[in-house]
């Protein structure tokens, strides 16, 4: 079998090869087009925005109650809520502070500068693990 050659006049009048690229570059731009304005036409509305609002003051009530539930049951089983670990955290912080201080007016007084190790957290001793 031979194959033929296109002539000069079949290249020149036959149609160029669709590129699948430049086509669903094309498709792409159309949903594009016609989903931002469906989106913008839905977002803008006065419903829509009353019924993000609903949405948000049921959430937030939602997560109230969980919170709240969290906290009793947490109290029932006498274990710390998030709310009291972060105060003891505070305290802890605070603590340490005042360690700081009263160390530089200890050094002061004395004449003496000690080298600064950092807090008094980290020149404590680290803590054991209970055993059950």
């Amino acid at each position: 079998m031979t194959k033929r050659r296109a002539t000069k006049e079949e290249t020149e009048t036959a149609p160029p090869a669709a590129d699948p690229f430049e086509m669903w570059r094309k498709f792409y731009e159309a949903n594009e087009t016609a989903w931002t304005k469906a989106a913008q036409e839905t977002t803008s509305s006065e419903a829509f925005a009353e019924m993000q609002g609903r949405m948000l003051e049921t959430f937030l009530a939602f997560q109230k109650g969980a919170r709240d539930a969290m906290n009793t049951q947490l109290a029932t089983l006498n274990l710390p809520s998030r709310d009291d670990v972060a105060r003891l955290g505070e305290l802890i912080l605070g603590l340490e502070e005042k360690i700081d201080q009263l160390d530089d007016r200890v050094a002061a007084m004395g004449g003496k500068q000690k080298p600064s190790t950092g807090s008094a957290r980290a020149k404590a001793a680290p803590r054991r693990k209970r055993r059950s």
